[in-house]
């Protein structure tokens, strides 16, 4: 065999080898970033009885509060079609499509061709811990990861906790007030969410 077809032979291999250990530390990373945010979701899956607890269909205005701006506003629709399954969508204000996700079975999964919104998502599963009633929380989410208090406003507060450290906080605006309060997330992410008033 000829010096240049071993050269060739070796510049393969060389070639080779790096993309595999390249594609080996991204799906290490991508592992990683997938366990440094688990989500948090209903012991067991939604199914009609549960569906029908959350007042579903839903539509909200939802405003994503970030490093103390205010954000643009978003409308989110949350019905159920089948037993089981929830769909959730959140668009801009023009009606254009910003994410997709259906829960089912208790799992999350992207829904049409829209790339996947970590933040998105987050949001949802905020959303369906706030709307569970308290009296299914216990049937909802694992025993002891959640408390319901009132501040010394007396407003509402529901904490959901995950390893110990608060994953949502959800807080109502005043006492009568049940379709308006925010969801806090464990990275500091917020959301305003209120009633979306209707057009004649």
């Amino acid at each position: 065999m000829s010096s240049s077809r071993h050269s060739v032979l070796r510049q393969r291999r060389v070639a080779w080898a790096t993309w595999l250990r390249c594609a080996i530390v991204a799906m290490a990373g991508i592992l990683l970033a997938a366990c440094a945010t688990p989500p948090i979701l209903p012991v067991r899956a939604p199914g009609h009885e549960y569906a029908q607890a959350l007042a579903l269909p839903r539509r909200v205005l939802v405003t994503e509060m970030a490093n103390g701006n205010t954000g643009q506003d978003a409308i989110l629709v949350a019905q159920q079609e089948d037993a089981g399954i929830l769909r959730w969508s959140l668009f801009d204000a023009l009606g254009l499509p910003l994410a997709r996700q259906v829960l089912q079975d208790g799992r999350w999964r992207n829904d049409g061709l829209l790339p996947p919104n970590a933040r998105a998502r987050a949001l949802f599963a905020g959303l369906l811990f706030a709307w569970t009633p308290r009296d299914g929380l216990a049937q909802a989410y694992p025993d002891k990861s959640w408390q319901v208090s009132t501040d010394d406003e007396g407003r509402r507060m529901r904490l959901l906790r995950h390893h110990g450290k608060a994953y949502w906080t959800i807080t109502w605006q005043g006492p009568g007030a049940a379709d308006t309060f925010t969801i806090e997330a464990a990275n500091g992410m917020r959301w305003l969410i209120r009633p979306l008033e209707e057009t004649p």
